[in-house]
């Protein structure tokens, strides 16, 4: 939308002519800095919704590598049972496998 302002048709007169077209131009000046703050208001609106939902998937994220780590934590608990009751299995590049008798 172009915004029209009264300017080189101003009237050299000061009277009701030049009082009309200044506080017309106001009017669209009002009304470009009132779109102005809605529109800033709606983008600012949408970046907390933004912020909030990158927050909410760094927590899940956070929840994922915790979950991970403790899965992690307790497949290699229950390997080291294992070994104890010589029960051949070893953790190799992240993978349960079973070992031979002699290793």
């Amino acid at each position: 939308m172009a915004v029209q302002l009264v300017t080189d048709q101003l009237s050299n007169v000061l009277d009701d002519t030049l009082r009309s077209q200044i506080v017309g131009n106001f009017k669209v000046v009002e009304n470009a800095l009132n779109d102005l703050d809605a529109a800033q208001t709606t983008l600012n609106s949408n970046q907390d919704k933004i912020n909030q939902s990158l927050e909410d998937i760094d927590q899940g994220l956070e929840s994922i590598k915790n979950g991970n780590e403790i899965r992690d934590a307790n497949v290699q608990a229950i390997v080291n049972i294992l070994a104890k009751y010589d029960v051949p299995i070893q953790i190799v590049n992240g993978k349960v496998v079973e070992t031979e008798e002699d290793e």
